[in-house]
């Protein structure tokens, strides 16, 4: 499948050999740079893409290390070299540094890119230059989201104005003010298709984008005594961009969660669902100059296996598995919302009584996701575990009972490491991260550790507009309707495989608010959106506290791993809402001030 290359800013990366546009080459803009065809359009418009990319964004950095512990996932290592992901860090960190430069880097070459349209012969209104300015103002989210006050860089900076280099930063509410306003510019040019999908964004994907951002700007966190809007008013629009998204009919849930995933991971473009909307294309492993990449998706988050030879004859290339789900969302998948037929994973009958085979042994009823995202196993770098897993049920009632069988059980996976029993239904919060797995069954095998992947990372996804609609409307509205619980949040639970209790549950706005935060845990963990879900929910100092409150839980099964969690929960503190401003930022611009709280 065709991939847009990523880039450093400092490099240009080989050419694969395609005419298609996710091939091209990336070209660093410079303010020399001049547009004479539509390759150079082309290549010009990959290098804005480009940041995204890079090891600092979503290879590694923003995407795990900053935006990705949360009440859901949590690093389960008891030390390391970077204090990020303990929230042990501050203005110094190099690796908060690097997020700022390199998002920044985009902004810069999205400035540039449009500016050389606008001296060239080319239209500035065409498809290239629309895409480049929607990706300049989200840059600009993705900063304010994560620092707050930045500076807002909307023109070029050329070396012959030094400075302009020292500019102040403006409010968080400001820059997403402009960020709104500049996404919908977009919308009229945008392309309607979905030719280019999902690797560049499109009409639909920019309205998904744009519920995102809204819905933020009308959160808990954002201050609007200087804005024009309410925040009534941006609950307006994200429902209505996001319904838009829905209506356009476009876009389906794929049946299968689990392939959604591993279309990121063997590097196929769903063309058939369309759920995955966007996402970061990440292309290589390092094994050579022509395959190089930036992405640790697989690598630092996924199913831990670090032997130390005969790398080929893994079930799973290397694989740090630097990130556990936790307790709370194990439970979450376990109990909260299913019926009491299938409460705690176990299959229960009208007596409710459980459920047995023809053998004795007890039918579980997994999660669809749950079975994805915590699986029972790791690899730790043995080949050699034995087969896991129970054989489909025989018998009299084996169609009905197998259809409440998760998939996993039925695979020839290897024995976990993790959990050291054959009982699917345990040590739930110490389980790796598994949405991003490096199996070969997936991504091939690699004779070496290769620790960079080819595995891309979501940036937005249809489950995510249904369940952004459906919050949404519930804000604005006051109250959801049975039509909207069965049209978003029943469609992403069926798909999940799992029993929902019925709409009278949910039908005041406080039951269904609390319905919509559980399910968007539940579907979109280790996506690094949790994180600022919690912060415009004012919730992310409280819940992350929380993780005391599983201290002793038999998910913990005794583990260290119990005491990493509860200390990264503890650290957390008011100031952690937002990133700090580099110390080497605030060097070089004068006019920047560090966040109050740091």
């Amino acid at each position: 499948m065709k991939r847009l290359y990523t880039i450093l800013c400092a490099a240009v990366l080989a050419l694969l050999p395609s005419c298609n546009f996710l091939d091209v080459e990336p070209q660093i803009l410079v303010e020399e740079t001049s547009y004479k065809t539509k390759d150079d359009l082309e290549n010009g418009l990959a290098g804005v893409y480009g940041a995204m990319g890079s090891e600092a964004f979503y290879g590694n950095y923003y995407s795990l290390m900053c935006s990705n512990v949360d009440d859901l996932c949590y690093f389960n290592r008891g030390t390391t070299n970077s204090y990020i992901v303990w929230y042990r860090h501050d203005a110094s960190s190099n690796e908060i540094y690097q997020v700022w430069t390199k998002i920044y880097a985009g902004v810069k070459n999205a400035n540039n890119f449009m500016s050389a349209i606008e001296d060239s012969e080319f239209d500035p209104d065409d498809e290239y230059y629309n895409e480049a300015r929607f990706l300049r103002a989200y840059y600009h989210f993705i900063l304010a989201q994560a620092f707050g006050d930045v500076p807002l860089r909307d023109k070029p900076i050329t070396e012959y104005d030094p400075a302009a280099l020292s500019c102040p930063a403006s409010p968080q509410e400001k820059v997403l003010e402009w960020a709104i306003e500049e996404m919908e510019a977009c919308l009229e040019k945008a392309d309607v298709s979905l030719t280019n999908a999902p690797s560049r964004v499109n009409k639909y994907t920019m309205e998904g984008i744009l519920a995102r951002v809204c819905l933020f700007m009308a959160g808990e966190s954002v201050d609007m005594t200087d804005i024009a809007l309410t925040k009534r008013d941006y609950l307006k629009k994200a429902m209505d961009y996001s319904y838009d998204v829905i209506n356009s009919g476009k876009f389906r849930l794929n049946p299968d969660y689990s392939q959604v995933f591993i279309n990121y991971i063997t590097d196929t473009y769903d063309v058939e669902y369309y759920e995955s909307m966007w996402e970061v294309d990440f292309l290589g492993d390092r094994s050579n100059a022509n395959e190089w990449t930036n992405g640790r998706i697989g690598d630092l988050i996924g199913l831990q296996s670090n032997g130390s030879s005969d790398y080929k004859e893994f079930n799973c290339n290397y694989s740090y598995g630097q990130y556990d789900g936790s307790p709370k969302l194990w439970y979450l998948y376990t109990g909260d919302d299913r019926t009491d037929k299938e409460y705690g994973n176990i299959l229960k009958n009208d007596a409710g009584e459980t459920v047995k085979d023809e053998d004795g042994n007890t039918v579980y009823c997994f999660d669809a996701r749950q079975e994805w995202n915590l699986p029972p196993y790791n690899y730790a770098g043995n080949k050699n575990h034995p087969p896991y897993g129970i054989p489909d049920y025989e018998g009299e009632n084996a169609a009905e009972l197998n259809v409440c069988r998760n998939s996993i059980d039925k695979s020839p996976y290897s024995a976990s490491s993790v959990t050291t029993t054959e009982d699917p239904n345990v040590a739930g919060g110490i389980r790796n991260a598994g949405k991003y797995r490096r199996e070969t069954e997936y991504e091939g095998h690699k004779d070496a550790k290769m620790l960079y992947t080819n595995i891309n990372y979501p940036l937005l996804r249809y489950s995510d507009v249904l369940l952004m609609y459906a919050e949404a409307y519930n804000e604005y509205e006051g109250a959801p309707t049975q039509e909207l619980f069965e049209k978003t949040i029943l469609k992403v639970r069926n798909r999940a495989k799992v029993s929902t209790k019925d709409f009278s549950e949910y039908s005041s706005q406080e039951a269904f608010r609390e319905l919509v935060k559980r399910e968007r845990a539940r579907e979109l963990c280790f996506e690094s959106l949790r994180k600022y879900d919690l912060i415009r929910w004012g919730e992310f100092v409280t819940a992350m506290h929380a993780y005391s409150d599983w201290g002793g839980d038999p998910a913990w099964t005794g583990n260290a791993k119990e005491n990493y969690a509860i200390s990264i929960g503890n650290a957390v503190q008011q100031r952690h809402i937002y990133l700090p401003i580099p110390n080497i930022e605030l060097g070089v611009n004068t006019e920047l001030r560090q966040n109050p709280l740091w």
